[in-house]
């Protein structure tokens, strides 16, 4: 195998090793076993072959002979979705391969048949986790093997294509039904009743029942610096659903994220915590260059009996004070000119709710069929009428642009068109340039307009 230069295909960048292309087939190959280094190995690889958003390089598989008339030697490019870990995906029009790769997945937990997006809003739906108590694994089920715990986002919202691993739909649903993708304007870090985001986690956690018995909050701590053999000592004591394994769960706002580690900084020392298994994050920034974030961790016990972390997932939040959770830092830039708009608004007597939706909203078409869409966020708020009775409930769809690329263009128009169907529509386009300044400025004017005109008030 070999990477070659994308916009001149003779030429090679490099060749890779070959315990690297074994590396490659075990991880990319349906059915195979990968080993423990296969992760990080193909995480090198992919990271090599673009330069930020843009593919620089393709990898060409070795496993077709030249003498094949009319044949090309397959082709991968490094694809970055709107959500999840940039990943290898087939190209077409290179003749299939003759090796492990014939039969692909683009994510060894998730062996998947569909190899390319779906059309805009026909992807499987991806909904919160329902019943609490599946927040803990099976007894059977193999120790940090993701299950299928959610649908291909295609129609906008992140991920388009990709599956969320079972522990990021549960960070999902957690931030979800705690509120914490909810902003309330005049109260920065916190809730309409005045709860600090970590008392609205806790509020909920007690609230949330996994059994007669156990309840969220028994399971769930918040402080990374808790030492872990004291906490699974506290996990052994408790009545624990029949046919689950015993495990806690920590969930935190970590500095930064490093070397696999996430790290919280404290007075004293800063706490670490670094899984077993490699540490994977949601959206796109896979090199953990824009924190804080959001982290998600499983504590069980090694086959050894030692407490341990075994998996962890990782998503953007917007900042330690107001973690909104997030996709990349292009939704950082939107959600910064957002707060100032719903801010202006609410001195002219205007209540807008900002939400970041982490789930598909379900659309009809004209056509009469049913879609899903998920947008980077919503503002709803009433008209300004005076019977609070009467007043009409608006909402405006938002969307990040992060590229200009042709294909990312593309796929942006079918489930924008979507999106409609929820509201109007406005984009916020990032480029991180020198005149991101004055593009930040104007959308936020259009923002507050908008509102301002939907909601009646005279300007």
């Amino acid at each position: 195998m070999r990477l070659i230069n994308r916009k001149k295909p003779a030429t090679v960048v490099r060749e890779l090793s070959a315990d690297e292309a074994e590396s490659v087939r075990r991880f990319c190959g349906a059915g195979k076993k990968t080993e423990a280094h296969d992760a990080a190995v193909i995480e090198a690889i992919l990271a090599e072959m673009r330069d930020g958003r843009e593919v620089q390089h393709w990898l060409e598989c070795d496993c077709r002979g030249t003498e094949i008339k009319g044949s090309h030697q397959p082709r991968l490019t490094a694809r970055a979705r709107e959500q999840g870990p940039v990943h290898f995906v087939r190209l077409n029009g290179y003749g299939p391969h003759a090796c492990e790769l014939q039969s692909f997945r683009t994510d060894p937990d998730m062996d998947d048949e569909e190899d390319e997006a779906p059309e805009p809003g026909k992807h499987r739906p991806l909904h919160p986790v329902m019943d609490t108590l599946d927040y803990l694994d099976d007894e059977h089920e193999p120790r940090g093997i993701s299950t299928r715990s959610g649908g291909r986002r295609g129609a906008g919202g992140a991920a388009t294509g990709r599956r969320l691993p079972k522990l990021g739909r549960i960070l999902y649903t957690m931030l979800n039904d705690a509120g914490i993708n909810a902003v309330t304007p005049g109260t920065p870090g916190r809730s309409a009743d005045g709860l600090s985001w970590w008392d609205r986690v806790n509020a909920f956690a007690k609230t949330e029942e996994m059994s007669d018995s156990l309840s969220l909050s028994d399971v769930l701590f918040t402080e990374p610096w808790t030492g872990l053999a004291g906490k699974m000592t506290e996990i052994d004591a408790l009545p624990w659903p029949a046919g689950k394994k015993r495990s806690a769960l920590m969930l935190f706002v970590a500095d930064e994220i490093a070397d696999g580690t996430a790290i919280k900084h404290t007075r004293y020392n800063p706490a670490r915590v670094e899984p077993k298994q490699p540490l994977r994050i949601g959206g796109r920034d896979q090199r953990h260059t824009h924190p804080p974030y959001w982290v998600l961790a499983v504590i069980d016990r090694g086959r050894d009996g030692t407490a341990r972390v075994r998996e962890a997932f990782a998503q953007h939040a917007f900042s330690k004070d107001e973690p909104v959770p997030l996709d990349s830092h292009y939704e950082r830039r939107t959600l910064v000119q957002l707060l100032k708009a719903i801010e202006w608004v609410r001195k002219r007597g205007v209540t807008v709710t900002l939400t970041k939706p982490l789930f598909d909203n379900e659309v009809t078409l004209e056509t009469g069929e049913t879609a899903y869409c998920r947008a980077d966020f919503e503002l709803e708020f009433h008209g300004v009428t005076q019977g609070a009775a009467e007043a009409l409930r608006h909402r405006i769809v938002i969307e990040s642009m992060g590229s200009d690329s042709e294909s990312y263009l593309l796929q942006k128009a079918g489930t924008h068109e979507i999106m409609r169907r929820r509201g109007p529509l406005l984009e916020h386009v990032v480029r991180d340039d020198d005149e991101q300044d004055e593009r930040d400025d104007a959308f936020c004017k259009r923002v507050y307009g908008r509102i301002l005109r939907l909601a009646g008030v005279p300007r």
